[in-house]
């Protein structure tokens, strides 16, 4: 808090705190409009935990929602405002459940259920995505707002120090063992993995991944599934150490670190504001870090081209991009270029561009982003070849591959070109249909290919519109990205971490498999994607289901493109 003279700031218990509010407000027993005549001027919101939560809440990142009848007109949506503690045994409100310190980063109204692709009009729930702000209590002065202008905050460091105690580190290791260079082989630290997309692409083009550090456990799971010969951290990368870092990789150091950090901050989709308050647009640093720890030679950073049009709105306002590439001199790093690549252009049957900055240690080397490596674009039929139809709700996988076949199909099934012949299966893997109710499905028959959600609102009008409403054919509200059948003769749109809700088959009346998203981003299909279950809602940040690691990961073709091209720079450098 700020020095106010001499005067003495007093400490808070926030326990107390909430016990000011009704118990019937806590456990969502009054009345609508009894919300309105909350006071927000502590609290923003009272609402029910998990228990099994508690871990996420203290150490991470967590779900939070509130179902109710209505939600409290007086809170404002997407800005800074902080959760205050709340223990049932001493607060003795009769409710298990934990409240801290937060920063709210996303907060969604929607009717979606749990382990449902589809909407419920009876279940109303606000979901909000929230960090827990123990690593930001450094910052907790300037992050207060109007909250605790007058107090200080002991029971967050209390908290803390409890829970840090008692839980130790989360820090989880895959495919520990000792460091074995291959002959020849440039090598790699993988930072933000996700399942693995950069790392496929450079191992096809004759890369040694070193070590991957990833925040998701199923992330990793898959991740290291996939590649049995990688060091794999699971971790916050900010809580990453040289000792983690160094005995894994040759004494000179490595060739390349490669950072997509998470790419929601800048996204154009969604929430526009998200940059004013997500600290996570900074986490380009940890790459930097990393980089100079491992004595990196290069640095490849990736993101949606959105990212250049972002602004720091804390301090200086200046762009996020311009932050980095002035860090990147800082560091050594001075030498740089920067390019959007549609990857399209390389061989993936996604329309999908993204931001790149190459930067490397060394002045006088020449930089160059690569080459368009493919000159036809590659079809969402051709993307999708062999694959056999599966039927909504039966719970049948296919297996068995068709005799339908195209180039992209040779290729995705081409081990060796992959470098993946010990990972080859002969059966097809994650080609699981989705259940879908039955008006989800009728729904799906209205549309035709190129239509989607919105198409089917500018369709029907009226009663019309009201009696397709009426038997749940049509939602309530309409979602702009929602319900797309694919056009076969085109490339997918941008496949997505929701691309299950976004896309439908181009034939048939059902949501894609995760192995078809997997060939619209051109994983090859002996990548199993073990990880992580095949759905969970998207509430929270520590789980990614099997679309949802696919929709984030980095297409392999279009890495591999970047592996050739700085395999070249290295050779003209040597």
């Amino acid at each position: 808090m700020p020095n106010k003279g001499k005067i003495q700031i007093p400490e808070l218990d926030l326990f107390s705190v909430q016990a000011e509010y009704p118990v019937e407000i806590v456990n969502n027993q009054s009345v609508a409009e009894h919300f309105d005549d909350l006071d927000m001027s502590k609290n923003v919101l009272i609402c029910n935990v998990k228990k099994d939560n508690v871990a996420h809440f203290i150490d991470g990142t967590a779900k939070i929602y509130y179902t109710g009848k209505k939600f409290p007109s007086t809170v404002a949506l997407n800005k800074l405002y902080y959760f205050v503690p709340y223990f049932s045994k001493q607060c003795g409100l009769g409710f298990t459940g934990i409240r801290d310190l937060y920063l709210i980063k996303i907060a969604r109204v929607g009717t979606r259920k749990e382990g449902e692709p589809d909407n419920d009009p009876n279940d109303l729930r606000i979901v909000f995505e929230l960090q827990y702000a123990r690593k930001l209590y450094d910052e907790y002065k300037s992050h207060r707002l109007q909250i605790w202008e007058t107090y200080t905050d002991t029971t967050l460091m209390k908290l803390s120090r409890e829970y840090t105690s008692s839980a130790g580190s989360d820090t989880t290791i895959f495919n520990e063992g000792e460091l074995s260079l291959k002959e020849e082989k440039l090598t790699h630290i993988d930072c933000f993995s996700g399942p693995g997309g950069i790392c496929t692409g450079l191992h096809a083009s004759g890369w040694q991944t070193l070590i991957a550090i990833e925040y998701i456990k199923s992330c990793c799971e898959t991740y290291a599934a996939n590649h049995p010969d990688v060091h794999v951290i699971h971790s916050d990368i900010r809580d990453v150490t040289k000792e983690q870092i160094l005995p894994y990789i040759p004494a000179n150091g490595v060739d390349l670190v490669t950072s997509g950090m998470p790419c929601e901050t800048f996204s154009t989709a969604g929430n526009t504001s998200r940059s004013f308050y997500d600290d996570r647009q900074f986490l380009f640093r940890e790459g930097i870090r990393i980089a100079q720890i491992s004595n990196a030679k290069m640095i490849l950073f990736e993101n949606v081209p959105a990212i250049t049009s972002k602004r720091e709105a804390k301090h200086s306002g200046d762009l996020i991009v311009n932050i980095l590439k002035k860090e990147l001199r800082m560091a050594g790093y001075g030498n740089y270029i920067e390019v959007v690549l549609d990857s399209t252009k390389f061989g993936v049957p996604q329309k999908r561009n993204r931001f790149f900055i190459l930067a490397c240690r060394y002045p006088e080397w020449k930089l160059q982003s690569p080459k368009p490596t493919s000159s036809c674009v590659v079809s969402v039929k051709e993307a999708l070849a062999g694959l056999p139809n599966v039927i909504a709700n039966s719970n049948q996988e296919g297996k068995d591959y068709t005799n339908e076949h195209s180039d992209y199909e040779t290729l995705m099934r081409d081990d060796t070109f992959w470098h993946r012949e010990s990972m080859t299966s002969n059966e097809i893997l994650n080609h699981m249909p989705m259940n879908h109710r039955e008006c989800t499905l009728k729904r799906f028959a209205l549309l035709r290919q190129g239509d989607s959600l919105k198409t089917l609102f500018d369709r029907y009008q009226g009663e019309e519109r009201a009696q397709l409403q009426q038997e749940r054919i049509l939602p309530k509200k309409m979602f702009i990205k929602r319900n797309y059948r694919l056009k076969s003769e085109e490339p997918s749109p941008t496949v997505t971490s929701h691309c299950l809700d976004e896309f439908v088959h181009p034939e048939y009346n059902r949501a894609l498999t995760v192995r078809e998203c997997a060939r619209l981003q051109s994983f090859p299909d002996s990548y199993n994607f073990v990880g992580g279950p095949y759905i969970v809602p998207h509430i929270d940040r520590t789980v990614q289901d099997k679309y949802e690691q696919i929709g984030d990961a980095v297409p392999p073709l279009l890495a591999y493109a970047w592996g050739e091209k700085i395999k070249q720079i290295f050779a003209k450098n040597d």
